[in-house]
């Protein structure tokens, strides 16, 4: 059964849910490129964030909620018995969006791909109302799922956090189906500044080895960004290039 949400309630309500949950912990912000200036308190950037915040690359990817039945295939497998989701990854052949996540992770960077653990309208406000939507999803490292080697169509199979989750089209176990605290629960802060030079010119590069950036648009590019501040064009190149949401995280005073 499709999700009967849309990705923008989904990501709006765990985005709010995120930055006021951990308010007492750490200040947790998203960065959008145009708030960068207005500097609204809560929901926008703070720029005290600069200097010892850590970059969380969220992409927000609803799934189909299965019913179980007998010729599912991972019914038939015996991996789960009664309902579960699906998470559909796109075929290589259609978009490089896992390639570039999992480039990105690579380079030392906290890329999560986020998934609901519910697929209705009316729980999406049961959850929200209550502040569970972050309880309610899975982050999952793209690194979890690991190189994807063919053009066929694959997805992600599970059931709850903490328990085994698969890929298909072929089941393969991919371990322990991570939650929230894998994100939060275990980020280390450094007492230096965060180089945002280098993961900037890290994105690009990315792009331009996958032949995504032409020279002519990085060109376009580079004026686009001429005195943007750095975490600014991280922002930007993640929205537009990687499909995820720059969250930047710091420890509270």
């Amino acid at each position: 059964m499709r999700p009967l949400i849309s990705e923008f309630s989904y990501g709006y309500t765990l985005t709010e849910e995120i930055v006021s949950y951990y308010r007492h912990k750490m200040k947790v912000a998203p960065v959008f490129p145009s708030l960068y200036k207005e500097g609204k308190d809560g929901y926008g950037y703070d720029v005290s964030l600069d200097v010892l915040g850590v970059p969380i690359f969220l992409q927000f990817k609803l799934s189909d909620y299965m019913k179980g039945r007998k010729k599912t295939k991972e019914i038939e497998h015996g991996l789960f018995t009664g309902s579960f989701y699906r998470m559909h990854l796109r075929s290589r052949e259609k978009s490089k969006q896992h390639d570039l996540l999992l480039k990105l992770e690579k380079q030392s960077n906290h890329v999560y791909y986020v998934t609901p653990l519910f697929y209705e309208l009316e729980r999406l406000n049961e959850l929200y109302i209550n502040k569970e939507i972050l309880k309610n999803s899975a982050f999952i490292p793209p690194s979890l799922i690991g190189v994807i080697p063919d053009n066929d169509e694959h997805h992600i199979s599970f059931q709850a956090t903490g328990k085994q989750f698969y890929i298909f089209s072929e089941p393969r176990e991919l371990g322990i189906l991570p939650s929230y605290e894998t994100v939060f629960e275990d980020l280390t802060f450094t007492e230096s500044e965060y180089l945002w030079d280098t993961i900037n010119s890290d994105m690009i590069t990315i792009l331009r080895d996958s032949k995504i950036l032409s020279d002519e648009n990085f060109s376009l590019l580079t004026a686009r960004f001429r005195n943007q501040p750095q975490i600014q064009q991280v922002a930007y190149l993640a929205q537009v290039f990687f499909d995820s949401q720059l969250f930047v995280a710091n420890r509270s005073n």
